[in-house]
């Protein structure tokens, strides 16, 4: 038997996703996989839980890989970004020469992905042509 806690948290839930479809997101087949909620596609196409905010899908492990990588870029790009603030504040210009090397290979690493991607769409979309061909 569920707690009065429990209910009021399914009541607010409950009350936020109908918010959510009130303000036009659609309510999705697939539910988020860490806390089962219902996921929620907002106008902008984003994918969303109620309880936990954006949610990716993936279609394969290679695709959360690549997820994952893209993200950890991002973290590492973020943090030099701070430590760079950090410096500038307490006027130790030495290391921040080499924190925005740090900021520019994550660059360079976000580049030399977006470019392998890109062939790899444009092979999918020649395969699917020929499809129709055939």
């Amino acid at each position: 038997m569920a707690s009065p806690k429990d209910k009021e948290k399914d009541r607010e839930l409950v009350k936020k996703i109908a918010m959510m479809v009130m303000q036009g997101a659609v309510m999705l087949a697939e539910t988020c996989p860490i806390c089962g909620s219902p996921l929620l596609r907002l106008k902008t196409g984003e994918t969303v839980c109620p309880i936990h905010g954006r949610v990716i899908m993936v279609r394969s492990d290679e695709e959360a890989k690549e997820i994952e990588l893209d993200s950890i870029v991002a973290e590492v790009e973020h943090y030099a970004a701070q430590r760079i603030r950090e410096l500038m504040a307490s006027g130790q210009p030495n290391e921040i020469l080499e924190w925005l090397r740090v900021i520019e290979a994550g660059e360079r690493i976000r580049e030399l992905r977006e470019r392998r991607r890109i062939p790899t769409r444009e092979a999918d979309r020649d395969g699917e042509k020929r499809g129709k061909k055939g």
